[in-house]
């Protein structure tokens, strides 16, 4: 627990996702014939939507609307992705690192989190309302996928990571039923999506590397015996020599991690 595991994991999940979700464009339309006019860029803030709101009313703020307001509302492990009972795994290092020759980098398994991302749209009317919409719902049929990259800490290469963003499904709408005259009427839609993104625990003391493993085998039954096992060395051996022969120089062989070909056809 006194170990530091702190990456930024959480920042740049909502950093990828604000950035997936940013540049929206929205345009002004004027007279019955629907030509046109202005465009206005959305801002998007990471605020609650009440701070939003409070910004809207008090004179010495300038914010304006249309904004799209996002918060984090909570943080859960997925159990669907714990898929491996594994401590950790192994790291490449890159050749010009010194200790690489003798050392390789090892870390602990990450956990698979659930961001809960709230998402708060405020707009004066129904069509900037309508457009932001429209904007996002389409390509959230049911998520989206965001790319970012594994803590550096862990690998000197590059590691892309691919984070599926799933939509609720469903918008709330909120109208101005009861205004006054110094609050600006403004209507409301409340979604949420969830970031199935991954917490690193504490990188761990790397590994020693191991180049070479000196064995032998001692045969402990009759050679007799090894004739009939399915050692491709034995078996060649006995090609060549008879069981007698065998019996005298087959007291230690080599076992061969190579497919054996059975079958061609």
């Amino acid at each position: 627990m006194r170990k530091q595991s702190f990456s930024f994991e959480i920042q740049d999940l909502i950093t990828q996702f604000l950035a997936a979700f940013n540049n929206v464009v929205i345009d002004r339309y004027e007279g019955k014939n629907r030509v046109q006019g202005q465009k206005i860029q959305v801002r998007y803030v990471y605020a609650p939507k009440q701070r939003v709101l409070y910004d809207l009313i008090n004179p010495g703020q300038n914010l304006v609307l249309p904004v799209v307001a996002i918060t984090l509302g909570s943080i859960t492990r997925d159990e669907s992705r714990v898929f491996s009972k594994n401590s950790g795994f192994l790291t490449p290092s890159t050749l010009t690192d010194k200790s690489a020759r003798e050392n390789t980098p090892y870390f602990k398994t990450p956990v698979p989190v659930n961001l809960a991302i709230n998402m708060s749209i405020l707009s004066k009317n129904q069509l900037d309302m309508d457009q932001i919409l429209g904007n996002f719902i389409p390509y959230n049929n049911p998520y989206i996928i965001i790319s970012w990259q594994l803590p550096e800490k862990f690998t000197p290469y590059t590691q892309e990571i691919r984070t599926e963003v799933l939509w609720s499904g469903d918008v709330s709408l909120t109208y101005p039923v009861e205004a006054n005259n110094t609050q600006k009427a403004q209507i409301i839609a409340d979604t949420s999506f969830t970031i199935k993104g991954w917490l690193f625990p504490y990188q761990e003391n790397p590994i020693k590397n191991i180049y070479k493993i000196d064995t032998s085998f001692f045969a402990v039954r009759k050679n007799m015996e090894l004739i009939n096992s399915n050692y491709f060395t034995l078996s060649s051996l006995g090609i060549n020599v008879n069981a007698d022969q065998l019996i005298e120089y087959s007291n230690s062989f080599t076992v061969s991690g190579a497919p054996i070909i059975t079958n061609i056809s």
